[in-house]
């Protein structure tokens, strides 16, 4: 899956990850897609309830290896 930008947190643990895909998507326009990874096991339930309460989309969830990796779309 082809992002516009990639979100490296690998190595941080929450609220980095969250932290930092917010602050990446502030400067983007909507539709963007926004691959974010992290090793913090806790991203499976972070970044879809945080999709849900921002209105972005998660478009996909997958695990490789030790990484945690998910696209979102920004919304508008």
């Amino acid at each position: 899956m082809e992002a516009g930008v990639r979100v490296d947190t690998s190595g941080a643990l929450c609220p980095v990850p969250i932290l930092e895909i917010a602050k990446a998507m502030r400067r983007l326009a909507p539709g963007t897609l926004v691959e974010l990874v992290s090793t913090d096991r806790g991203l499976e339930a972070d970044l879809p309830a945080w999709c849900d309460a921002t209105g972005n989309t998660l478009v996909r969830m997958e695990r490789r290896g030790a990484h945690y990796v998910g696209w979102v779309r920004k919304a508008g």
